[in-house]
């Protein structure tokens, strides 16, 4: 059996919500139809039953029409006659209301007939079962036996659906309109729920391409679209890892080639050929090296590891001031503070930005504060600083704010890169800015961890 797409679904949730609605309405308005039966018998119509009982066994012929004029009323007809006519089965239990209208009245022997049957407003209608008869009545009929043998006949009709504690019924129609449109939303919230889950396993699978695959579940459509996701994701995974894999293989292969130009050149005889020729393999190689790690943080990063990003910082200050780099700490947490990802991933990131603020700005300043959720990494330089135009692709591989430097051996544009990737793969970013006073100023936010400060 093929299932019920997502429009089928929510159609027939609004069918069962309606239907809903109409069966508890009619429940209730059954169940006061009972209960105002019962009222109807207890009192007044009880009391006034052996209240008539009583004056008509004293009255005289003369005076019974008086009294039964007296009786009769828009919803109340009282007659007395020879025979009692249809009464209830005297073989069903004897109702409590009928006991009481007999020990009221004076004792007979035989003891005197006592019935009270519900019937519908028309004459001549079919019989009903007992339970389904009592709900579809609208008229009471009262028979007592008289001491002269006669039987008195108390029928009681007109409306019997009375307030509900006081309050109509269109109240409680309300209320139960409003709990049953409350389960419908609940239900609705039931089959948009593989919806919600995909969506969150889509924005996940942006940040860390790692393959999660994601429950089927819900309609027809919901689930070949969830198993469309599951494929492509394993797809691109294939295809990330493939390239990563690739990009290894060849840089392996390109620092085979680069040594050995490396031992060549450095057996050149002219010092100014040699020295132009090793410097220019050396940034083929950093250029290897830069592709090769943007290709792994690029796939993803581990979120499970923590790590002490002041600390981090304290060693990337302390060791490039140990080697002469004007590079120097500003605001510093008091104690450690933990963020997500490797110390070599936020290691990479932050010497990333130092290096191009100590090579575009000559020094580097850096501090570290928390925003929130984020613990916030600055680097601050006092170059010429990057122009409002150039910032939007500063982070995209191969890209500086000036062609120029990467054709002077300045770098491949691959720093500012690989220190996004990084910050968006543990669920950060990457800001650059102006610095107060002239320079540059590009900010890392790293998310804390769990319970860090």
């Amino acid at each position: 059996m093929a299932r019920v797409g997502i429009v089928g679904r929510l159609i027939l949730i609004l069918l069962a919500a309606l239907v809903l609605v109409q069966l508890v309405t009619t429940a209730i308005y059954l169940w006061r139809r009972d209960q105002a039966f019962d009222a109807r018998l207890s009192s007044p119509l009880a009391d006034q039953a052996t209240a008539m009982v009583a004056l008509v066994e004293k009255a005289s012929p003369e005076e019974l029409p008086v009294l039964l004029r007296a009786f009769n009323g828009p919803d109340l007809l009282v007659t007395v006659a020879d025979g009692h006519g249809a009464i209830r089965d005297e073989r069903q239990p004897r109702r409590p209301i009928e006991a009481l209208i007999r020990e009221s009245l004076p004792p007979l022997d035989p003891p005197r007939l006592v019935s009270i049957q519900y019937q519908p407003s028309r004459d001549g209608s079919a019989p009903r079962r007992r339970i389904l008869g009592r709900f579809m009545a609208n008229r009471v009929v009262v028979t007592v036996g008289l001491a002269d043998g006669r039987y008195l006949k108390a029928v009681a009709d007109g409306e019997l659906m009375t307030r509900l504690f006081g309050l109509q019924p269109g109240f409680f129609a309300g209320i139960i309109g409003f709990t049953v449109a409350l389960l419908a939303v609940v239900l609705f919230t039931r089959e948009s729920r593989p919806l919600r889950r995909l969506a969150g396993a889509v924005q996940a699978f942006g940040r860390d391409p790692e393959p999660r695959p994601v429950k089927e579940a819900g309609a027809s459509e919901v689930r070949v679209l969830i198993r469309a996701f599951n494929d492509m994701q394993m797809r691109l995974a294939d295809l990330m890892r493939n390239r990563a894999f690739v990009l290894g293989a060849m840089a392996h292969d390109l620092r085979t080639y680069l040594t050995r130009l490396r031992l060549r050149a450095e057996m050149l005889p002219d010092d100014s050929d040699r020295e132009g020729w090793v410097r220019n393999l050396d940034h083929m190689h950093q250029l290897v090296e830069d592709s090769l790690t943007f290709a792994r943080v690029s796939f993803g990063a581990d979120r499970g590891a923590r790590s002490d990003v002041a600390r981090i910082l304290t060693h990337e200050v302390e060791e490039r001031a140990a080697l002469g780099a004007a590079v120097t700490a500003g605001t510093m947490p008091a104690g450690p503070l933990a963020v997500v990802g490797s110390e070599a991933a936020i290691a990479r990131a932050l010497g990333n930005l130092v290096d191009n603020a100590l090579k575009y700005g000559g020094s580097a300043e850096l501090s570290l504060t928390v925003e929130g959720p984020f613990a916030v990494l600055a680097v601050e330089d006092r170059g010429p600083g990057i122009p409002l135009d150039m910032r939007a692709a500063i982070g995209t591989p191969f890209q500086q704010a000036d062609a120029a430097r990467t054709r002077n051996g300045g770098g491949a544009g691959l720093g500012l890169a690989i220190a996004r990737e990084i910050a968006a793969g543990l669920g950060g970013g990457l800001e650059v800015g102006d610095r107060p006073g002239g320079g540059a100023r590009v900010v890392l936010r790293l998310p804390l961890a769990p319970g860090a400060a």
